[in-house]
C-alpha cells in the first residue's frame, strides 16, 4: 500500500476522506434544496443535468462522477492532489452549505 509523499500516512485515507466529503456535500445539497428549493444549488452543471434526469439524479450523478475521478487520482498515486482537492472542497462547498443551512432560516 502506498503512502503520502514525505510521510508514513497511508494514502488510502485520502480517497476515503474525499469520498466522505462528497457524501456530506450530497447530503447538504439535498438539505439545502429541501429547505430553499432548487434555485439554491449554485453549480450550473448540476442545473443542466437536473433538467434531463431530475435534481436527485443530477446530485447523485455528480457525486458518483467525483468519487470515480478521485479513485482515478488515487490509482495514479496522485495523493497530494486528492488531499488538496478534499481541503478545497471542504472550503468551497461544505463550509458554505453549513453557513447557509445554520444561519439562514
Amino acid at each position: 500500500m502506498s503512502t503520502l509523499p514525505g510521510t508514513q500516512t497511508r494514502a488510502l485515507w485520502t480517497l476515503a476522506l474525499f469520498t466522505a466529503i462528497q457524501l456530506a456535500d450530497g447530503a447538504l445539497t439535498a438539505a439545502g434544496i429541501a429547505q430553499f428549493g432548487p434555485h439554491i444549488e449554485g453549480n450550473p452543471l448540476i442545473d443542466l443535468l437536473a433538467r434531463g434526469v431530475g435534481l436527485g439524479g443530477a446530485v447523485v450523478g455528480a457525486k458518483v462522477l467525483a468519487v470515480c475521478c478521485g479513485t482515478v487520482l488515487h490509482l495514479q498515486a496522485r495523493h497530494l492532489a486528492l488531499a488538496v482537492l478534499t481541503v478545497g472542497y471542504v472550503l468551497a462547498a461544505i463550509v458554505p452549505w453549513m453557513i447557509v443551512l445554520t444561519l439562514v432560516r
